[in-house]
């Protein structure tokens, strides 16, 4: 099978107890039915706290609820309990992963490192240079695919190489990403999509006339504020981000967040349809990654919004949402937001 991943993935080092925001922090571990049958078996004073903690949460899904906001198993030193004792491999196949996410198209693997990890957050912003993304083929054997994924591929490759286009200011450049989007959002509604592939090869990004949105702003970070929290916090951010004045960033760091979320969301259009909502989510995360980084810095930034979306299924579901219903956020107030 062929993996995909960023071309920073093999440095990627956990802070452990360094890490000044642990994942053994603010969320719920949840864990598999495996590790739980394993914890089953544990003895002595370990295997009976392990039993004693593990409870189901309100999904059904067993998990060890946290105390005063920490994993009842992160010690003293923010370190886990159960890996110094039994060994990572006893850990849960969340603790295991984190941050990577992983998705299996069928024929290839493509696993990225959340920016909600500090760890990983460095990597992405540590370098300037383009964001590349490395393959390599394991002795696993492929799957069938998604029919869709023979176009979106290269309409994804194609929408990576705009973003990349450093010739161009970076506005200019999630213009024509938005607009390829559009037209091929298009093409599969029509279900023309066969026609994709050619489109990306000879696109080129029409004239459009549209006017600065300066409320785009104020609706998007309270949109944000509207969806469920993780850090009691972030709406309080939010607010300062709204009235904050506007701080231009790096633009070569603003295109290798656009490259990371694009990556990330694109192909899992395969799983319902919407390639255009997700090339909006990721223009609506470096504008408002952007935005915030005014009050708090561009990489504590987006490891707030990473923390806050990417981990929570409602949260995406609810932007995606907004982009097809709310006209705040519609492909037009988007484009305009970019003027």
């Amino acid at each position: 099978m062929l993996v995909r991943v960023p071309d920073y993935y093999e440095d990627f080092r956990c802070l452990a107890g360094q890490c000044p925001h642990s994942c053994c922090e603010k969320w719920e571990v949840v864990i598999d039915p495996e590790t739980a049958q394993f914890y089953q078996e544990v003895p002595g004073d370990l295997g009976e706290k392990l039993r004693g903690a593990l409870q189901r949460d309100e999904e059904g899904d067993l998990c060890f609820p946290l105390n005063g906001g920490r994993c009842p198993f992160l010690d003293g030193e923010n370190l886990c309990e159960i890996h110094k004792k039994l060994g990572q491999e006893a850990t849960s196949i969340t603790c295991q992963e984190h941050p990577r996410f992983t998705e299996d198209y069928g024929p290839f693997r493509e696993v990225t490192l959340c920016a909600s990890c500090p760890a990983a957050n460095a990597l992405l912003l540590g370098s300037r240079e383009p964001l590349r993304f490395l393959e390599t083929k394991t002795e696993e054997p492929e799957e069938e695919g998604d029919d869709w994924l023979s176009v979106l591929v290269p309409l994804r490759e194609k929408l990576l190489a705009i973003l990349a286009e450093r010739a161009l200011p970076l506005r200019t450049r999630l213009k024509s990403f938005l607009l390829l989007a559009a037209q091929a959002q298009w093409l599969l509604e029509e279900e023309r999509e066969d026609e994709i592939p050619a489109l990306a090869d000879a696109w080129t990004p029409p004239e459009a006339a549209v006017q600065k949105n300066s409320l785009f702003f104020t609706a998007a970070l309270r949109l944000l504020g509207e969806l469920e929290v993780l850090e009691t916090d972030w709406r309080d951010l939010l607010a300062r981000a709204e009235q904050a004045a506007e701080v231009r960033e790096e633009e070569d760091l603003l295109e290798r967040i656009a490259v990371y979320f694009a990556f990330r969301y694109l192909l899992k259009a395969v799983n319902d349809g919407d390639f255009l909502g997700r090339a909006q989510l990721v223009v609506f995360s470096v504008l408002v990654v952007e935005r915030l980084g005014a009050v708090c810095g561009l990489g504590e930034a987006l490891r707030r919004y990473s923390s806050e979306i990417e981990h929570n299924e409602d949260n995406l579901a609810a932007l995606l949402e907004a982009f097809w219903q709310q006209e705040d956020f519609s492909l037009e107030r988007l484009l305009s937001a970019l003027e």
